[in-house]
């Protein structure tokens, strides 16, 4: 009768050392799943802010707009006419 005793003990000490294996197996993938969600969501932000620079950065550099600054800050004109002079080889 103590063998009986001392393996259906044995059994619900492996039982509740399961059970509680599970719930902290559980919460780490909870806390998993919100880190998730955080980088996610830093994800979406940066692919935005990515967009809104290379927007900025297409007007910044458009040839009009450089056209525009080299006449107005450094008094640069387009030559009337000129020559192409080509090297050869």
């Amino acid at each position: 009768m103590t063998r009986r005793v001392i393996l259906i003990l044995m059994l619900l000490v492996i039982n509740m050392a399961s059970a509680i294996a599970v719930v902290q197996s559980k919460q780490h993938t909870r806390e998993l799943f919100h880190e998730l969600q955080a980088e996610r969501l830093t994800h979406d932000r940066l692919n935005t802010e990515w967009a809104q620079i290379q927007l900025e950065d297409s007007a910044w550099a458009s040839p009009d707009r450089v056209a525009q600054l080299a006449r107005a800050k450094l008094d640069m004109v387009q030559p009337e006419s000129y020559v192409v002079l080509g090297v050869r080889r």
